[in-house]
């Protein structure tokens, strides 16, 4: 077949798939695409991946125009923004870029789009955040009262919600991107491209110096909440970097468990998953102390170490 004609039919058959997704969404009223909206990159990551980003820029106009006919507006800016993350992922896969900068680079794009859906076009696509952070704090302070807990009154509610709304905002694109990531790399070996192998989790280890910020951040999350500073706009942010390093170090907490039971107790993986799960729901501070330590200390050297001295010995 002609190259052109491969090409056309190629995007032809994307565009189709995107389409197919908006009707689905249709049906479902728009709830598909705020809970699946990690499949809307994939049409253009096996485009670009396989045409690179200079053939792939008609397709995704196609998807575009499409989505006009069958969405929203808010659909409409969803469908563009992770169609650009797509492009963008499957032309780095075609040029050969490294694997990190370009999971690092989606993962911005997909935290810009949701900080710009969440806020900016917030009033545009009928979500008001302020009456939305309204109702989060009367169900805070019902389930406080409830329990006979008072807030303190050094700690200003709004603020802090509209704080924690911004990072889950963050997180959301984070792991939305990441998802992505991964359906995108199973797709790409399903049709035989040649991408980097990824890296296993219990072999990958962060930088020293981020345990220590993330710890920092934890501390200072803890002191402002407790002892808000004068400066609102500097306690906001302090308190935001704070939920980050929570977050992170319970990421890796998590990390560590199953990196843990991966090399030591192969047999009861599923059982680690589930502890892990449960301290992050009823003790958080125990993951973080866990996730602090696994990167600030030898332990993940010593577990690579007992691994291969077990192998070797086998």
């Amino acid at each position: 077949m002609n190259n052109n004609v491969r090409k056309l039919t190629d995007g032809a058959m994307m565009t189709a798939i995107v389409g197919v997704l908006l009707l689905i969404n249709r049906q479902f009223g728009g709830l598909f695409e705020e809970s699946f909206l990690f499949l809307f990159p994939l049409p253009m990551v096996f485009y670009s991946a396989k045409y690179g980003m200079k053939d792939s820029w008609l397709t995704f106009v196609a998807i575009i125009l499409l989505t006009i006919v069958l969405g929203t507006p808010q659909t409409l800016f969803y469908v563009a923004s992770e169609s650009l993350i797509g492009l963008i992922y499957g032309s780095g896969i075609y040029k050969g870029s490294d694997t990190r900068k370009l999971v690092l680079l989606t993962m911005l794009i997909s935290v810009i789009a949701n900080i710009f859906s969440t806020i900016i076009y917030a009033q545009f696509f009928g979500y008001n955040i302020v009456e939305e952070m309204k109702e989060i704090q009367n169900v805070l302070v019902s389930t406080f009262e409830s329990q006979g807990v008072s807030i303190p009154s050094t700690i200003n509610l709004s603020n802090f919600i509209f704080t924690a709304l911004i990072v889950a905002t963050i997180m959301t694109g984070v792991m939305q991107a990441f998802i992505t990531h991964v359906l995108a790399r199973i797709l790409l070996k399903r049709m035989n491209f040649k991408i980097e192998p990824a890296t296993p989790a219990w072999k990958y280890f962060p930088p020293l110096w981020s345990g220590y910020l993330a710890f920092a951040g934890v501390c200072a999350y803890f002191y402002c909440a407790a002892r808000p500073l004068p400066n609102e706009l500097l306690n906001n942010a302090m308190i935001g970097l704070g939920m980050c390093g929570v977050l992170y170090l319970i990421v890796y907490g998590y990390i560590a468990i199953i990196v843990y039971a991966r090399l030591n107790m192969p047999k009861y993986r599923f059982f680690a998953v589930l502890f892990a799960l449960f301290l992050i729901v009823s003790m958080p501070m125990v993951m973080i102390t866990i996730g602090f330590l696994y990167i600030t200390t030898s332990w993940h050297k010593r577990m690579l170490e007992d691994k291969l001295h077990a192998a070797k010995t086998e």
